[in-house]
C-alpha cells in the first residue's frame, strides 16, 4: 500500500529551516506633492541684528521645488554669519511683536492662494525660511538641543494645520565634496507618522527637544542617506558623521501651504509665529 506524502512534516521543515522574507511597507513621505515642478525662489531676504533688531537687506536666496514629488528647499549665499549676531529672514519670515506679550517672535506664512497645484506655476505659492549659523562647522552629535515654542496664528479663517513636511527645522550639512546645494536633514513639527497635526490655535506649545532618541521618528536624512525618511536623532547623527557632514546653518521653514485644506482662495495657509527657538545654549526670540 502506497503510504501519503508526509505533507505536515515539509510544512513544519519549510517553516524552521526556509527564510521568510518580511516585507516592510514604505510610507508615503509627509510632503509627497504628486507632482514635480521647477525651483520657485524668492530673493529677497533681510539681515536681522539680534541685538538692535534692526534690519537690513540682504543677498541671501531661497527656492522650493519638486523632483521625484517630493518638495525641496534649498537657500543660497546667506550672510552675514551668526558670529556677527545675525540672522537671515527669507520670503514671509519676519519679526513681529508677540500677540500674548513679552517682545517680538518669529511669524512665518505660506500660502497657495489659487490652490494646488495651480500655486506652483502662477506666482501665488508663497513660504519662510529664518536661517541661523549655530555650530557652523560642529558634528550634528554637538547639537544636543533643538526645540521651539509655537503658536497658531488664527488670523485668517481656515484650517492652518502642519502637514507637507512643514514646519519643521532644516540642518544644512556640508562634507566638502558637493558641487551644487548642500542638503538638508530635516526635523518635522507634528506627531508621526503624518505630522499633519492641527494642534490648539492662539496658544503657545511646546516642542520639546528634539535632539534626543525620545523625540521619535522624526528625522529625515534621506537627502544623505538614501532610504531613512524616518530616522531617530541618534540614527540621523551616525548617518551625518558616517559621511564625513557637519552643520553649516539651522533654519525654521515653513512651506507648506500647499497642503490639504490649507490650500486654495478659502484656506487660510499655513500661519506660525515661533519663540525659544534653542540651539544649545543659544535662544532665539522673544526680544525685548
Amino acid at each position: 500500500m502506497k503510504r501519503p506524502f508526509p505533507w505536515f512534516t515539509l510544512l513544519v521543515f519549510v517553516m524552521l529551516f526556509v527564510p521568510i522574507t518580511r516585507i516592510i511597507a514604505q510610507s508615503t513621505p509627509v510632503n509627497f506633492i504628486n507632482m514635480n515642478f521647477s525651483p520657485i525662489t524668492n530673493a529677497t531676504s533681510y539681515n536681522y541684528d539680534w541685538s538692535s533688531g534692526s534690519m537690513t537687506l540682504g543677498t541671501a536666496t531661497a527656492s522650493v521645488s519638486s523632483t521625484q514629488n517630493v518638495l525641496q528647499n534649498t537657500v543660497s549665499d546667506p550672510a552675514p554669519p551668526d558670529p556677527n549676531g545675525y540672522g537671515t529672514f527669507i520670503g514671509t519670515a519676519r519679526p513681529v511683536r508677540s500677540p500674548t506679550g513679552g517682545g517680538a517672535v518669529l511669524y512665518e506664512q505660506s500660502v497657495c492662494g489659487t490652490g494646488y497645484p495651480a500655486c506652483f506655476s502662477d506666482g501665488t505659492f508663497t513660504f519662510a525660511d529664518m536661517v541661523m549659523y549655530p555650530l557652523r562647522g560642529d558634528t550634528l552629535d554637538q547639537l544636543t538641543s533643538l526645540q521651539t515654542d509655537y503658536y497658531i496664528d488664527d488670523g485668517n479663517a481656515g484650517s492652518n494645520c502642519f502637514g507637507g513636511g512643514s514646519p519643521r527645522f532644516d540642518i544644512v550639512v556640508s562634507n566638502g565634496t558637493e558641487t551644487g546645494n548642500l542638503p538638508e536633514i530635516h526635523v518635522y513639527l507634528g506627531t508621526y507618522p503624518a505630522f499633519a497635526d492641527c494642534p490648539a490655535k492662539d496658544t503657545w506649545i511646546s516642542t520639546g527637544n528634539f535632539a534626543t532618541d525620545a523625540a521619535g521618528l522624526r528625522w529625515d536624512t534621506s537627502q544623505l542617506c538614501p532610504g531613512t525618511f524616518y530616522n531617530t536623532y541618534s540614527g540621523a547623527v551616525a548617518c551625518a558623521n558616517t559621511l564625513g557632514y557637519t552643520i553649516n546653518a539651522i533654519l525654521v521653514s515653513t512651506d507648506g501651504g500647499w497642503f490639504g485644506t490649507n490650500a486654495g482662495p478659502t484656506g487660510s495657509g499655513q500661519t506660525f509665529l515661533f519663540r525659544n527657538i534653542q540651539t544649545n545654549q543659544l535662544t532665539r526670540f522673544p526680544r525685548q
